[in-house]
């Protein structure tokens, strides 16, 4: 529980301790306000009240025809929702009861109209540059922040391609502190409008107002506290491009830490969490040791119609001598450590790995218990049935117990793995391992086992392996293996506690106010209302001491005793180590180089396109940068809602797109909805032509003619799409002229 809690934790302090959270999405969700006892009066004379600050504060005039206000009240204080509109624009803003800003958003009908290509979120470059940009959103926070507040903006937002708007985070100062407070605002980039602002205030996060900003513990002091709290570990670590590894010490996962700055003591922040609430961070989740991470897919070119070329008759014959999904099954079942005999075979996949011209078959299996399916994915050569890989999604039952124990799954494990790869086995240790435990997710035992050489570990030549708790079958397998790696000798580094010196050296022991999670006691008035309301535990602001890093670096070079710090080219920019070879390496790179793609370094353009990755690719056309280590699904789901790329009633994250679908949401995303669905006055040239459902025509007529798919071959609605083609659909749609 520890360590799933600080890894947790890890990211929670990323917030709360180190930079802002991801600012709000642009919605239109009320936020509670500051709490502030409004005098006895008429609800109407309030809104007066507050609609006069408000109207000063933000410079709004007499010209609007239409006006209405809100008023939200709960445990949190008081807000109020004001709307103003006419002559083809709108206005709403929240307020707290004392006129302070909460929400901004404007909507000019004229200023907002679509564009000559149909709107959406497909970028153009704007007219307004982001520099001029910033410099109207710093007019404007100046307006709306408070005397003992400043805006502190993000340097992680540059260098973004956006159709129609500029969007900046930053965080809110208190008396030239930080703070956990965030805030967003989006300049509109036809004419350098403020059309959206959000912030986050105390009395949303916090109780028990703000301490004083001067510390009465020294700084260096609290370094030190806070260097005793780190470790490190010595292993090798690659270099893809000389292919040659070498020894680097790595910062542990440890706890989380802060100097309280007046008291001096050092405080866990991860015990702190447990100890006011057990449960506060417990999610669901899917454990890897079940679910796994589903191998690399793709789909192979479908041959034009007519005559075969020379070409064409060079690809089939890459699938001379596989074996039907019957034949693969029975080699399969001959491994009865995987537990086939208690799954029913469902369906096979075939893909060509273009880069290795090896076909890789994907078997499905399935079994039912009760009302619930087990399923197991069994993935291995196509010609030969050579085991490489297994997955497995079990459904979780909180009345699960083990049959097999972590002693005898490591066995079990370490047998098979010597059958299968017993030459990378030999060269292994046990790197890490997770047992199962009563109430996890997980239904089974999970092993690693790393490279070893020279006696330090190198994990990126790692196997992994789960054996189920309840039969002791096979329920994951992966393998991660580079051949040929050259290892740098172990003579000549530098001792462990110059590593540790130089780790804590490259952070910052940086004073700041955070929120800090504090028991709920009714003896505090403020707390009442909250405990009232079922909260166990709130947050107040502390003076405090803590790490943050002056800029991100992996580790310490264990021969030279210097901090390596990854290579960025662009603040914007993605980059993936997966499309140097590919078909459509070039135009992945290049939308990658604006920020659109995936992220996490690699593209997998041959893996089947699922619903979520078409949405990911989308958003970020729009922008909006999804991170999946650090980022729950709900909120890039949120902003695809609402952008009406689709709706909650058409979310399934997993499904497996068409090309078809791929073509719909696409052009949906770009504002080209509404004409494609138009009937009877489309038509294509597509060779399938007569196969593209009725509801898909419109779409396949504009993708044509926006060069969105070739017009040499089909249109091909029904095959499932890859990750490389929806992104090389979404380049040549942002390549076309406008209309």
């Amino acid at each position: 529980m520890k360590k799933f809690m600080s890894m947790v934790l890890s990211a929670a302090l990323t917030l709360s301790l180190a930079t802002p959270a991801a600012a709000a999405a642009e919605v239109d969700a009320p936020a509670p306000a500051e709490s502030s006892a409004p005098e006895k009066s008429s609800t109407d004379r309030r809104l007066a009240q507050v609609t006069e600050k408000v109207k000063a504060t933000l410079g709004i005039g007499d010209q609007y025809e239409e006006f209405y206000g809100e008023l939200m009240e709960n445990e949190l204080g008081t807000a109020w929702n004001l709307n103003w509109s006419g002559n083809g624009k709108k206005i709403s803003a929240e307020a707290a009861e004392s006129g302070k800003i909460l929400r901004y958003h404007v909507f000019s009908e004229e200023a907002d109209a679509p564009s000559a290509n149909g709107g959406g979120i497909v970028p153009t470059f704007p007219a307004v540059s982001r520099e001029q940009a910033q410099k109207s959103a710093e007019a404007f926070l100046k307006k709306v922040l408070d005397s003992q507040e400043n805006a502190q903006f993000s340097d992680q937002d540059s260098s973004r391609l956006s159709m129609s708007s500029h969007r900046f985070t930053g965080k809110i100062r208190l008396n030239g502190v930080d703070s956990p407070l965030t805030f967003s605002v989006t300049v509109r980039a036809d004419d350098g409008e403020v059309t959206y602002f959000y912030r986050e205030s105390l009395e949303q996060n916090t109780t028990g107002g703000v301490p004083s900003s001067k510390p009465a513990a020294s700084q260096s002091a609290a370094g030190e506290q806070l260097k005793q709290t780190l470790k490190m570990r010595l292993e090798y670590v690659l270099d893809p491009d000389a292919n040659k590894a070498s020894l680097h010490y790595l910062p542990e996962p440890t706890d989380q830490y802060y100097v309280d700055a007046q008291t001096g003591k050092l405080v866990n922040l991860t015990e702190l969490y447990e100890s006011v609430d057990s449960d506060g961070f417990r999610k669901e989740f899917s454990s890897m040791a079940d679910a796994g991470a589903a191998p690399e897919g793709a789909a192979m070119d479908t041959a034009a119609n007519g005559g075969l070329s020379q070409a064409e008759l060079s690809g089939i014959s890459k699938m001379e001598d596989v074996l039907d999904k019957e034949a693969l099954d029975k080699e399969l079942q001959n491994i009865r450590v995987l537990g086939l005999d208690k799954y029913t075979l469902g369906s096979a996949s075939y893909s060509l790995d273009r880069e290795t011209e090896e076909i890789r078959a994907q078997l499905t299996y399935s079994r039912k218990d009760g009302d619930n399916i087990w399923r197991r994915t069994v993935t291995c050569d196509g010609k030969t049935g050579a085991l490489l890989a297994v997955y497995s999604s079990v459904p979780y039952s909180k009345d699960r117990k083990a049959t097999v124990s972590a002693e005898d799954a490591r066995k079990t494990a370490e047998a098979f793995l010597k059958e299968l790869w017993g030459e990378a086995f030999a060269a292994t240790a046990l790197y890490d391992s997770s047992p199962w435990e009563e109430g996890s997710r997980s239904s089974a035992h999970s092993f690693q086992f790393a490279q070893k050489e020279n006696g330090y570990f190198f994990p990126e030549n790692s196997l992994h392996v789960a054996v189920d708790m309840t039969d002791g079958s096979i329920s994951r397998l992966d393998r991660t293996w580079t051949e040929d790696v050259v290892f740098d000798s172990a003579e000549g580094i530098v001792d462990a506690a110059a590593g540790l010196n130089a780790w804590f050296r490259h952070y910052a022991v940086a004073l700041a106010y955070r929120s800090i999670p504090v028991k709920l006691d009714p003896g505090m008035p403020e707390a009442v209302p909250l405990i009232d309301k079922g909260y166990s535990y709130f947050y107040q602001l502390k003076l405090s001491y803590a790490l943050e890093e002056k800029r991100p670096a992996s580790g310490v070079d264990a021969k030279s005793g210097s901090v390596v710090y990854p290579e960025i080219k662009s603040t914007g920019a993605l980059s993936y180590s997966d499309t140097a070879d590919h078909w459509a390496g070039t135009q992945l790179n290049e939308l990658a180089s604006y920020g659109i793609g995936w992220s996490g370094g690699t593209c997998q353009p041959r893996k089947e396109l699922t619903q979520r990755d078409l949405v990911e690719l989308l958003a970020s056309a729009g922008s909006y940068r999804y991170d999946p280590e650090n980022q729950e699904t709900d909120a890039l789901y949120s902003y695809a809602y609402s952008l009406g790329i689709l709706t909650r009633g058409e979310r399934e994250d997993g499904k497996v797109m068409t090309r078809g679908e791929t073509v719909r949401m696409l052009l949906n995303g770009a504002g080209f909805g509404s004409t494609a669905r138009l009937q009877g006055i489309f038509t294509c040239s597509y060779a399938d032509r007569d196969q593209i459902p009725a509801d898909l025509l419109g779409y396949a007529a504009l993708a044509q003619g926006l060069g969105m798919v070739g017009a040499g071959g089909d249109f091909a609605a029904g095959r499932s799409a890859t990750r490389a083609e929806a992104a090389v659909m979404l380049y040549h749609l942002m390549n076309r002229s406008l209309l």
